[in-house]
């Protein structure tokens, strides 16, 4: 209800208005993506393991060659 509120008072502003209240809600926004993330070890955890389960690219991803990496050399 409030929402419906909000977006008719919008729609009833001159344009200069409506743009003060789309710069106020970007500031907004960027102060809110500036704030970093709390998430605790579990969290963290928790999201990563998808990519260690076994057959994830992760676990898939491995190194075949069996040369030393002491004879490595670079060409690029």
């Amino acid at each position: 209800m409030i929402k419906a509120q909000i977006l008719k008072a919008i729609k009833e502003m001159p344009n200069i208005e409506r743009l003060e209240v789309i710069e106020f809600a970007l500031r907004l926004l960027r102060e809110d993506m500036d704030k970093p993330e709390e998430l605790s070890l579990k969290s963290a955890a928790e999201i990563m393991l998808t990519y260690y389960v076994e057959g994830s690219e992760i676990t898939e991803f491995v190194d075949t060659c069996n040369e030393d990496f002491y004879e490595y050399h670079d060409y690029a």
